[in-house]
């Protein structure tokens, strides 16, 4: 087995993702369809937590650590946050409800939250998809301390810590500190379920397969079902089983697939650009109606794809050299794992 059943995952999260914003840009078309995919950055988290426990080695420093993190997180996303500020300045029609603040975009840069000038319920950065990005720059930084500790020790540290900021953001958030309202969400201990299912997969614990495709199945029944429970329970736990399955599930490896899981990221970053395109321009060529609707859907996710591809390995690959097409070799190519 094979890590390249992550690679799969990776992309079909950030499928889930633009589909959950794709059925949202144009009004007439909502009627229609279905919300969902977000829990897309869920299956992330916990994918996350899983590979940073799979990569670390006994010999790695914090600098070290965080320089690679920020190597790989950072330059496409400076990048496409650029780019929003530019488009904001010069042609902000684009976008549905998005404002430029400069303040707003060195906070941005800085994956520090604040409250979103456009969603002034919600702690976005100009470019709304970087609020998970902020979570996962968090949980860098905390792994990088946890660095100089011994491995024995790492994932409780981390938990300790993350439990305890969240604690403490969540009896200070009064409604007014976007860094207390950030911090108190549930999802950040995902990561933590993506660390355990880690030391599990290295210390031996296997499912036949059989079994692991009925639990993905289960779960992606469960994770569609809308549950009034905090996130960590309605997303985070199935999100959790999806990712475990994937370990051991039996599937091929297809080089598409691979493709597409390297081009999560960019697709990720990518998406919210060219919705805003096709919404001004696509949907007006449809129409109205329920099949102008999900036509919208599926051209858009179709082509939101297609330009993630270019975009990785034209500016992805480019910005960050041969460092990211390095770890998805290894991750892809790495044995035990699908």
């Amino acid at each position: 087995m094979r890590l390249h059943a992550l690679q799969y995952l990776r992309a079909v999260a950030a499928l889930a993702v633009v589909y959950s914003h794709t059925v949202i840009q144009v009004a007439d078309y909502e009627q229609y369809l279905t919300e969902a995919g977000s829990f897309g950055v869920d299956i992330f988290f916990v994918i996350s937590g899983f590979i940073m426990i799979f990569i670390s080695k006994p010999g790695d420093r914090p600098v070290g650590f965080l320089k690679n993190r920020i190597r790989r997180v950072v330059p496409l996303y400076w990048f496409f946050t650029f780019m929003m500020a530019a488009i904001l300045l010069l042609m902000p029609s684009v976008f549905k409800a998005t404002v430029f603040d400069l303040q707003a975009l060195l906070l941005s840069l800085g994956f520090i939250p604040f409250w979103s000038l456009a969603h002034p319920y919600e702690a976005w950065p100009i470019l709304a998809p970087g609020w998970s990005l902020n979570f996962e720059m968090y949980f860098y930084l905390i792994f990088a301390i946890s660095l100089l500790l011994t491995e024995r020790y790492r994932i409780a540290f981390i938990t300790l810590v993350i439990t305890g900021v969240f604690l403490l953001a969540s009896y200070f958030n009064d409604g007014e500190s976007a860094l207390a309202f950030f911090f108190s969400k549930s999802l950040v201990f995902e990561f933590i379920l993506g660390m355990l299912l880690a030391v599990a997969w290295k210390r031996g614990f296997r499912l036949p397969p059989s079994t692991a495709a009925w639990l993905l199945l289960v779960s992606i029944c469960v994770l569609l079902i809308k549950l009034p429970l905090p996130r960590i329970f309605e997303y985070g736990l199935p999100s959790f089983f999806i990712v475990m399955a994937c370990l051991y599930v039996r599937i091929g490896e297809h080089r598409w697939g691979v493709l597409l899981g390297d081009a999560s990221y960019a697709l990720y970053l990518s998406h919210i650009f060219t919705l805003g395109i096709l919404r001004k321009f696509l949907a007006p060529l449809l129409g109205e109606g329920q099949t102008a609707a999900w036509l919208f859907v599926v051209i858009s996710l179709i082509v939101c794809v297609l330009v993630s591809i270019v975009i990785h390995k034209y500016i992805d690959n480019w910005l960050l050299r041969h460092e990211r097409l390095q770890w998805g070799n290894k991750t892809a190519a790495v044995v035990s794992k699908a």
